[in-house]
C-alpha cells in the first residue's frame, strides 16, 4: 500500500463511522414514552392522577420545524371518595367516582434549541367516562323530584381536541424527558351538562335542578400536565 494510501485511511474510516453515525441519528424517527398525566375537569371540580402511553413519529420539516404525528392513550382510575351512605341508589356512579380514558392523536411541531425541543401540539380525539349515572331520558326532567326510575348507569365517549405545548429533553441520543402542558376541550352533550348530583354530607342524596334552559351541548376544559419518560429507535 503506498503512503498516500495509508494517509487517507484512517481519513476514510473516521468520514465512514461519522456518516453511519448520522445515519442512525437521522433514523430514530419514533418515539415511545410511558407518561403520567393529571387532569382538571373544571365542571366536576375535580383533579385526577392517571398513567399512560405517548407516541409519535416524525414525518418531515417545514420551515426548520420538526412535525410529528403525536398521539397518546391515557387512562384515569377515578377517586373513589364516596362513601355509601351518601349515595342516593347502590348503584350510584358519580363523575368523580368513574374511571376515565383518553386517545387523541395529531400534529407536533417542534424546533430545536441547544438539544431540546420546544413544541406546540393540535391533537383531537376522543375522551370517555365509564359507568356514569345520568338521566335516562328527556321526559324525567319535566317532572320534579325526579323519580328514581329515571336514572341509568352507561359510559358517554364524547370528541376531544388536545391544545399545547411542552419540551422535550433528551438525556442521550435515545432516551428522554417530554413535558406537556395544554387544555383538553372535550365536547360535553346534554348528559354530562346536566348530570344528577348528590349534595355533600350536611345535605346527602340531593339531586340538582337544572339552572335555565337545559343546553345541547358544549365544550368544556380539562386542563392537563404531564411529565413522560421515553426512548427513540
Amino acid at each position: 500500500m503506498s503512503k498516500l494510501g495509508l494517509l487517507l485511511a484512517p481519513a476514510f474510516g473516521c468520514l465512514l463511522v461519522s456518516s453511519v453515525g448520522a445515519a442512525e441519528k437521522d433514523q430514530r424517527r419514533w418515539e415511545l414514552a410511558f407518561d403520567m398525566p393529571v387532569t382538571r375537569l373544571m365542571d366536576f371540580h375535580v383533579t385526577e392522577p392517571g398513567f399512560g402511553l405517548q407516541g409519535s413519529f416524525q414525518f418531515g420539516e417545514w420551515a426548520k420545524l420538526r412535525l410529528n404525528l403525536d398521539s397518546a392513550v391515557d387512562y384515569f382510575p377515578g377517586i373513589h371518595s364516596f362513601r355509601p351512605g351518601q349515595k342516593r341508589f347502590p348503584y350510584w356512579r358519580s363523575a368523580e367516582e368513574v374511571s376515565k380514558s383518553q386517545f387523541i392523536m395529531g400534529l407536533r411541531a417542534g424546533k430545536q434549541w441547544r438539544g431540546a425541543e420546544f413544541f406546540g401540539k393540535f391533537r383531537p380525539g376522543a375522551f370517555r367516562f365509564s359507568g356514569l349515572t345520568l338521566h335516562k331520558d328527556g321526559a324525567c326532567m319535566t317532572v320534579w323530584p325526579i323519580p328514581e326510575g329515571c336514572f341509568a348507569v352507561r359510559s358517554k365517549l364524547r370528541p376531544a381536541i388536545d391544545i399545547g405545548g411542552g419540551i422535550v429533553l433528551p438525556s442521550n441520543r435515545r432516551w428522554f424527558l417530554r413535558m406537556d402542558a395544554g387544555d383538553n376541550l372535550v365536547h360535553y352533550d346534554s348528559d354530562l351538562l346536566n348530570v344528577p348530583y348528590i349534595g355533600t354530607v350536611a345535605e346527602p342524596m340531593l339531586n340538582r335542578r337544572p339552572d335555565g334552559t337545559p343546553s345541547d351541548g358544549a365544550w368544556k376544559s380539562h386542563l392537563q400536565l404531564n411529565i413522560g419518560f421515553g426512548i427513540r429507535f
